[in-house]
C-alpha cells in the first residue's frame, strides 16, 4: 500500500484517491461503507495523525479482505443509563 510506504509520498496517495473517488463515482449503484467514505475523505488527517491513519486503514483492509466492517464505536451501556437520568432529571426540574 503506497500510504504504508516510509517515507510517504502523500502527492500520490492523494492523486489514487482521487482516481478511485472518480470510479466509484462513475457507478452510482455501487455503494461504499461509511468507513470507506471515511477514509477516503480523511487523507489530510491521516498525513497528520499516524494513529489515525493506522485506525483508517486495518477498517478498510478488514473490509477489503472480509467484507466485514464496523462503523461506529459502540457506546457503553451506562453512559446510555447517565444519558437518560439526565433527561428525566431535566424534566423533573421543569416540573418541579
Amino acid at each position: 500500500m503506497v500510504e504504508e510506504t516510509k517515507p510517504t509520498d502523500w502527492a500520490t496517495v492523494e492523486t489514487l484517491t482521487d482516481k478511485l473517488l472518480h470510479e466509484i463515482m462513475q457507478e452510482p449503484e455501487t455503494s461504499c461503507p461509511e468507513i470507506v467514505n471515511h477514509y477516503l475523505d480523511d487523507l489530510d488527517i491521516r498525513a497528520s495523525d499516524e494513529q489515525y491513519a493506522k485506525q483508517q486503514r486495518d477498517r478498510v483492509r478488514l473490509f477489503v479482505e472480509t467484507g466485514h466492517y464496523k462503523d461506529s464505536t459502540p457506546v457503553p451501556l451506562w453512559t446510555c443509563a447517565v444519558g437518560v437520568v439526565g433527561v428525566v432529571a431535566i424534566f423533573a426540574w421543569l416540573l418541579w
